[in-house]
């Protein structure tokens, strides 16, 4: 069985290293990582816009192409988040957690060469998955429910608690805000409209997209101007730095966790790239010696994020190809340019199509090696960005972010939307109130939601998330999760009221 494994990824790596189909995946990994790298131009706007060109293109030309995109455009994003405080896509949130005070520190080259490293390594990982064990880890996905989909939302969410870094009530204040701005729009079970206040242009509900433009972009250039420009962290000593053996080998456990949580959330599908990073984030920050001053330019707090977010890609490629359901929003476009030319992912693809297939698995191993050669490439021209004087660099974000916001939706009112999420973010952080928690729950809230209520309209009782196996080991972790963040600061409230006691 290996020995035949290899042999047809010998056989995939002949085929991908033909000109044109090398090109083409080169081409990909370079659109996706500039691309992601751009706030508002998602990684996966890219993919669609690519679509129709699949339809020239053989179909393994056309998966090469796309999976360059998926791969890079994964990456791209955590260079605007470190670089910026911008995260290029949802995904990349937890890149400024650590790495934007990195470049604040004046660390920038060493925090992009942390997440190009951890990035590639993470998505080299997730590639090997997909090659040895994709058909269990599909047969192991298609057991999933709504139920378990709720239940792995919901731990998402739980690991808010996790990155609070002390400020238990503001971050959940600012969690139920988010839940709040999630629920805005027509309810997508009943079809009523809720929290629009007769105002049809709310009908559609607030992108997450857009509301992260302004909060990240808008909201962060508000902020700073408004602390006398301070910029000495932007004078750059130099480009990209990869890390040192030493120190990735400093990091090995964080990444080898990592690497594992993403695998195990990318196969899952619906979970997304922002559910494997920010678990990861929480989990690494619990175990860490360091996790007390996580949040403050920390390099495990950069690493873990980064490759579990990679690590997703390959995972969630697996339940597409073996059993035609895609994992992603990014794998449902790959799975579509698939059946443009007439191939129907399945069981069957991996008997009459193995050319294909194993064509594909060698392509997401090079595409994570392009990573390291193309992030480092685009992440040094974004270095000169922050070169830039202020005044014009402030000016060209607002600029970005308008056509990003109204680019999401072609919506004149996502402007609107996203300058007010951005004097939002600009209050919330002048009175010391987590951002983020509120972005996580605009972006997990409405998919819990769903999750529940169709798991109620399919089993009738909520005992069911306790009763089948699966979805109750997932709560239980949820809820062991809850305990273990919580527990310092119970023992700390105790402490105090026997110390008031004596």
């Amino acid at each position: 069985m290996l020995l035949d494994i290899l042999n047809n990824l010998l056989g995939g790596m002949g085929n991908l290293f033909q000109l044109w189909n090398f090109g083409l995946l080169a081409l990909g990994s370079l659109i996706g990582i500039t691309a992601g790298a751009l706030p508002g131009i998602a990684f996966v706007n890219a993919m669609a816009l690519a679509l129709p060109f699949a339809y020239f293109m053989s179909p393994v030309t056309a998966m090469l192409f796309l999976t360059g995109i998926y791969v890079g455009g994964i990456f791209g994003g955590s260079i605007s988040s470190i670089l910026l405080n911008i995260p290029g896509s949802p995904g990349s949130l937890p890149a400024t957690w650590d790495g934007y005070p990195l470049t604040k520190s004046g660390k920038s080259a060493k925090a992009l060469g942390i997440a190009i490293t951890c990035s590639a390594i993470g998505g080299m990982v997730s590639a090997m998955l997909m090659i040895f064990f994709s058909p269990p880890f599909a047969n192991f996905a298609l057991t999933f429910d709504q139920p378990e989909f709720f239940a792995a939302t919901f731990l998402g969410l739980v690991t808010v608690i996790a990155i609070a870094k002390g400020q238990m009530l503001p971050a959940l204040a600012s969690l139920f805000g988010g839940l709040v701005f999630g629920s805005v729009g027509f309810d997508f079970f009943y079809g009523a409209p809720r929290l629009t206040f007769n105002w049809e242009v709310l009908d559609g509900g607030i992108h997450f997209v857009v509301a992260m433009i302004g909060m990240f972009a808008i909201g962060e250039v508000l902020y700073t101007l408004t602390q006398n420009l301070k910029t000495n962290h932007r004078n750059l000593k130099g480009h990209t730095q990869l890390p040192r053996v030493k120190e990735l080998w400093d990091l090995k456990t964080t990444i080898a966790r990592a690497s594992g949580i993403g695998c195990m959330i990318g196969v899952i599908p619906g979970a997304g790239g922002i559910v494997g990073a920010v678990i990861s984030y929480g989990v690494e920050k619990q175990v860490s010696k360091r996790g007390d001053k996580f949040g403050t330019g920390v390099e495990e707090g950069l690493a873990a994020p980064e490759t579990a977010k990679n690590a997703t890609t390959g995972a969630a490629t697996i339940p597409m190809l073996t059993l035609g359901i895609p994992g992603s929003a990014a794998t449902a476009i790959m799975m579509a340019a698939l059946m443009l030319k007439g191939v129907n992912p399945g069981p069957i693809l991996f008997v009459q199509g193995k050319e294909l297939v194993y064509t594909v698995f060698a392509g997401y191993l090079v595409a994570n090696v392009l990573i390291v050669v193309f992030g480092l490439l685009i992440a040094r021209g974004f270095s000169y960005i922050m070169r830039v004087p202020p005044a014009i660099l402030y000016a060209i974000i607002i600029v970005l972010s308008v056509i990003g916001a109204f680019a999401v939706r072609n919506n004149i009112f996502d402007i609107y939307i996203a300058l007010a999420f951005g004097i939002l973010s600009y209050f919330m952080k002048r009175f010391n109130f987590p951002t983020t928690p509120l972005v996580l729950g605009l972006i997990l809230g409405p998919l819990m939601e769903r999750f529940y209520l169709t798991s109620l309209a399919s089993y009738g009782s909520p005992a069911e998330f306790l009763v089948r196996p699966k979805t109750a080991i997932i709560m239980s972790i949820a809820g062991l999760f809850l305990v273990w963040s919580l527990w310092p600061s119970v023992i700390e409230t105790i402490r105090r009221i026997r110390l008031k006691e004596k």
